[in-house]
C-alpha cells in the first residue's frame, strides 16, 4: 500500500518538561523518505506565543544528508532555554519538517511543560543515541554519559527504569563518584528474552541520575526489539473427497469438505492472517474460513478451519478440484509463511453414481476408442531441445505432475513420444493420477519439477530442479537416475526455479525461491554433493530468483525475479550489484516480476521480460555505480545503459530467447502468443515492422527453447494446458 505522504515523521515523545536554569532536555524526530527520489530534510521548531528566535534550542544534525527512498533520518532536538521567558505552564511546540527537494512539509506538535526555575542542577546526563536496536536473546550496551558541572565532587546514583528489570544484565542501579567538572560513562547491558516471550516493537527506556544536593535528571531513549523468526504453515489433510466415505453409493447429504489449517508463530511478531483461496476452481465454490482473520500469538500453534462447498452434479463424472491457499501476514517484515502457499485437492463425486452407465459406455468406448495423444497431467514448466543442430532433435519437458517426458521430432515438426518407463518404475505422479500413457515418460519424481537443463556439448545428462530444493540427475540414453544434489545446510523446501551451466560443463548454477544462488563444481563427470558457493543478497532484499543468465565471457551472472529485481553477480568475487531501473512506470511490488532474462549471443546486451508485458534491453558494458552502500546494510546499485523497452503484451511475458544467429528475439507469455521481433544490427527491436506471429495458443505459455537446424530454427513451447508443441521458424523469412 502506498504511503499517503512523501514525508513520514514521528516524535519519540509527545510531552516533555523543562526547568529554566536546569539541565537541558531533548527529544528525537524520525523522518522517513517515502518519495521516489533522493531528498534531504530540515527541522524548524516554533513555540506558540514566542518570536522567531531559535537560540533556545539546538538541532543535531542541522540538515540531513540526502537520503534514498525508504531511508530514515534521526534528528535530536535539545532544549537549552525557555522560549517564553518568565512563563510557567504548558506551551505547544510545532515541529516543522520540510525538504528543499520535495514540495511538501510535515508538522508535528509536542507539549512542553515549563516548570518554575529553582536552584541550578549540577548534573548533566545524556545518551549517545535515542534509539538502540537488539535481537531477542542478544545483548546490547546502553551507554550513559554523566557530567558534573559543579566545583565539588558528587556522589551520584544512576538508575535504569521503564524497561523490565529481568532484561538488565546485573543491577539496574549504579553508584559512582564524579570529580568536579568531571565526566564519566556508565553502561547498562540489556538482554531481552527469547522471541516467544518478547514482541518486536519499541520499548521506552529512562535513565535517571540523583546527586547529593541535586535534583533528579533523566535521559530518555527507545529500545527497539528487532523482528526474528518465521511463520510455519500446515494443512491437514491436503487431499479430500466428497463424500468422504463410500463414494460409489448414492449420497446427497455431503455438500462440503473441511480442511484444518495449522499456524505456528515461531517469530516475535504478533500477526493477524488474511487467507486467500486462489484458482479457477475456487471461483465456483462457496468458501468459509473460521475464524475469518486468525490471530497468531507468539510461540503458539493456532488452528483455523477452511470449509469448501462445491456444486455437486446429480450425474456425471467425478471432478478433481485444485486450490492454492495463500496466507497474507499483517506484518510482512519477515516475509511470508513457510511454505508461502499450500496446494489443496478436492475430488467431487456425483450424487448418483454412474457405474451402470459407465459399464455401457466402456463397451461403446471399446468399439470407437481412438488413442489419445500422450500429454502431461498438469501444466508444463520447462522445455529443452537436445542437440545443437540436425533434422530431428529430442524435446524434453517437465511438469507440475512431477514427470519428465521426451519427444522425438518427425517430419514437419510432429512430436511423438519417445521411449517409455518400465512397468516396474511406472507409478502415480504427484497429481495422484495414473499417466494416460507410459510412452515418452522418461522419469517420475516425488516433487513438482520447476526447471530443466541439459549438460552442454554432450547433452547426455538432464538436470531437474524440484519443488523441495533438490537437483535430480538422469542419464538421457539409459533413463537411469544418477544422483541428486541438495545443500545439506538448507533445511527448508526452497524450490529451484532455474538452472544454468557454464559452457565447459564444469559449473552449475541454481536459483531458488528465497533468492539464493548456489554454484556446484564437477569432478570426473560428477558434481560435488555440496555447493561450492552460496550467493545471497542482504535479508532486506530477498526475492524469488526466477531466471538466471550467464554473460558470454562467463564473468557475470544475472539473477532476476520478484520486485522486478535484477542482481548482477561478479562470479569471481561473489559480489552482488542491483541493476537500477529507470522510469516511474516500473511497478516493483511483491506481485511484480522479471520472469526471464537472456544475453544476446556473443554480446553484453541483456534482455528481460516482465509481468507488465514489457521486454527491456540493457548494455552491461556501459555501466557505472549509482549508489554506494555496505553489503551488510544495502545492495550497491549499478546503472547501465538502457537500449530499448517496448510492450510485447498486456499481460506477463514468461519466456524470451534470442535465435542462435542473434537476429530475432522470441517472446511468449500469458496471452498465449509466440512472437518473433526482428532486431537491428545494434541489437535493438525494429519496431517499424510488425512482429512475426509464430503461434497463438489457448493457454498461458510457460517456457520456450530453440536450436538451429538445417532449414532454420526449431522452437519448442510448454504451456499450462499440459501440452508440448514444436514450430519451425525461418529467420531469413
Amino acid at each position: 500500500m502506498l504511503a499517503s505522504s512523501v514525508i513520514d515523521a514521528s516524535l519519540t515523545t509527545q510531552n516533555i518538561a523543562f526547568r529554566p536554569g536546569g539541565a537541558s532536555v531533548s527529544f528525537g524526530v524520525s523522518v522517513i523518505n517515502r518519495s521516489d527520489r533522493f531528498a534531504s530534510f530540515q527541522l524548524e521548531i516554533q513555540a506558540a506565543g514566542a518570536g522567531e528566535q531559535s537560540n533556545w534550542y539546538h538541532l543535531s544534525p542541522d540538515v540531513s544528508t540526502a537520503k534514498s527512498p525508504g531511508d530514515r533520518t534521526d534528528f535530536q532536538v535539545e532544549i537549552l532555554d525557555s522560549p517564553l521567558p518568565d512563563f510557567v505552564g504548558i506551551v505547544n511546540l510545532t515541529v516543522r519538517v520540510f525538504s528543499p527537494q520535495l514540495l511538501e512539509e510535515r508538522r508535528l506538535v509536542l507539549r512542553l511543560t515549563l516548570e518554575p526555575s529553582g536552584e541550578s542542577n549540577l548534573l548533566r546526563i545524556g545518551l549517545p543515541t535515542q534509539r538502540f536496536q537488539v535481537y531477542p536473546r542478544n545483548v546490547v550496551d546502553i551507554p550513559v554519559t554523566v557530567k558534573n558541572v559543579g566545583s565539588q565532587p558528587l556522589e551520584v546514583r544512576l538508575q535504569c527504569t521503564a524497561l523490565e528489570l529481568s532484561w538488565l544484565v546485573g543491577s539496574s542501579e549504579r553508584y559512582i563518584e564524579i570529580p568536579a567538572h568531571g565526566e564519566t560513562t556508565v553502561t547498562f547491558p540489556c538482554q531481552p528474552p527469547g522471541a516467544d516471550q518478547v514482541q518486536s516493537r519499541d520499548y521506552p527506556l529512562i535513565v535517571t541520575a540523583k546527586g547529593s544536593g541535586s535534583s533528579i535528571v533523566e535521559a530518555q531513549g527507545i529500545l527497539e526489539v528487532l523482528p526474528v523468526g518465521f511463520m510455519q504453515f500446515e494443512v491437514q489433510p491436503q487431499q479430500q473427497r466428497i463424500p468422504a466415505k463410500r463414494p460409489w453409493l448414492p449420497n446427497w447429504r455431503s455438500r462440503s469438505s473441511t480442511y484444518q489449517l495449522l499456524f505456528k508463530n515461531n517469530s516475535n511478531l504478533l500477526q493477524t492472517l488474511d487467507l486467500e483461496v486462489r484458482g479457477q476452481d475456487a471461483k465456483r465454490c462457496q468458501i468459509e474460513v473460521n475464524p475469518e482473520k486468525p490471530i497468531l500469538p507468539l510461540g503458539e500453534i493456532t488452528s483455523a478451519s477452511l470449509t469448501i462447498s462445491p456444486r455437486r452434479p446429480w450425474v456425471g463424472w467425478s471432478r478433481k478440484l485444485k486450490f492454492e491457499l495463500k496466507p497474507w501476514l499483517s506484518d510482512p517484515r519477515l516475509g511470508s509463511c513457510d511454505p508461502a502457499t499450500q496446494i489443496l485437492f478436492l475430488k467431487v463425486f456425483p450424487i448418483v453414481p454412474l457405474w451402470l452407465l459407465l459399464a455401457l459406455l466402456s463397451m461403446i468406448a471399446a468399439i470407437v476408442f481412438r488413442p489419445t495423444p500422450s500429454t502431461h497431467l498438469a501444466g508444463v514448466n520447462a522445455v529443452r531441445l537436445s542437440g545443437t543442430s540436425g533434422r530431428a532433435p529430442l524435446v524434453i519437458s517437465a511438469s507440475d505432475d512431477c514427470s519428465i517426458r521426451t519427444w522425438g521430432v518427425m517430419d514437419w515438426g510432429t512430436l511423438t513420444p519417445q521411449g517409455a518407463l518400465s512397468k516396474e518404475m511406472l507409478a502415480k505422479t504427484c497429481t495422484d493420477a495414473q499417466p494416460n500413457s507410459s510412452k515418452g515418460l522418461f522419469a517420475i519424481s516425488q516433487q513438482a519439477i520447476r526447471s530443466l537443463a541439459l549438460i552442454p556439448v554432450k547433452n547426455n545428462q538432464v538436470f531437474a530442479g524440484l519443488e523441495n530444493g533438490t537437483v535430480q540427475v538422469w542419464d538421457i540414453n539409459t533413463g537411469k537416475g544418477l544422483y541428486t544434489l541438495k545443500d545439506p545446510k538448507d533445511q527448508t523446501s526452497d524450490r529451484i526455479l532455474d538452472l544454468m551451466f557454464t559452457r565447459n560443463s564444469l559449473t552449475l548454477y541454481t536459483s531458488y525461491g528465497s533468492g539464493t544462488i548456489r554454484s556446484w563444481h564437477s569432478r570426473d563427470g560428477r558434481f560435488d554433493s555440496k555447493p561450492a558457493q552460496v550467493l545471497q543478497v542482504p535479508d532486506r532484499f530477498t526475492y524469488q530468483a526466477w531466471s538466471l543468465a550467464l554473460s558470454p565471457d562467463e564473468k557475470l551472472l544475472v539473477s532476476a525475479g520478484q520486485f522486478k529485481r535484477l542482481v548482477l553477480w561478479d562470479v569471481a568475487k561473489s559480489q552482488p550489484r542491483q541493476l537500477t531501473l529507470s522510469g516511474n512506470a516500473q511497478n516493483r511490488g511483491e506481485n511484480d516480476f522479471f520472469w526471464d532474462v537472456s544475453f544476446a549471443p556473443n554480446t553484453s546486451i541483456l534482455a528481460a521480460a516482465d509481468s507488465d508485458g514489457y521486454v527491456t534491453l540493457w548494455d552491461l558494458s556501459q555501466c557505472h555505480p549509482a549508489l554506494k552502500g555496505s553489503p551488510q546494510e544495502d545492495l550497491p546499485q549499478q546503472s547501465c545503459k538502457q537500449l530499448a523497452r517496448w510492450q510485447v503484451a498486456k499481460t506477463s511475458v514468461r519466456s524470451i530467447l534470442f535465435t542462435p544467429e542473434g537476429r530475432w528475439l522470441v517472446s511468449g507469455g500469458d496471452d498465449g502468443q509466440i512472437l518473433a521481433w526482428r532486431l537491428t544490427a545494434n541489437v535493438t527491436p525494429d519496431l517499424t515492422q510488425k512482429p512475426q506471429r509464430i503461434a497463438t495458443l489457448p493457454s498461458r505459455i510457460t517456457s520456450l527453447d530453440a536450436i538451429a537446424q538445417e532449414q532454420g530454427v526449431w522452437i519448442a513451447s510448454g504451456s499450462d494446458d499440459a501440452r508440448v508443441r514444436l514450430y519451425r521458424f525461418d529467420p531469413d523469412g
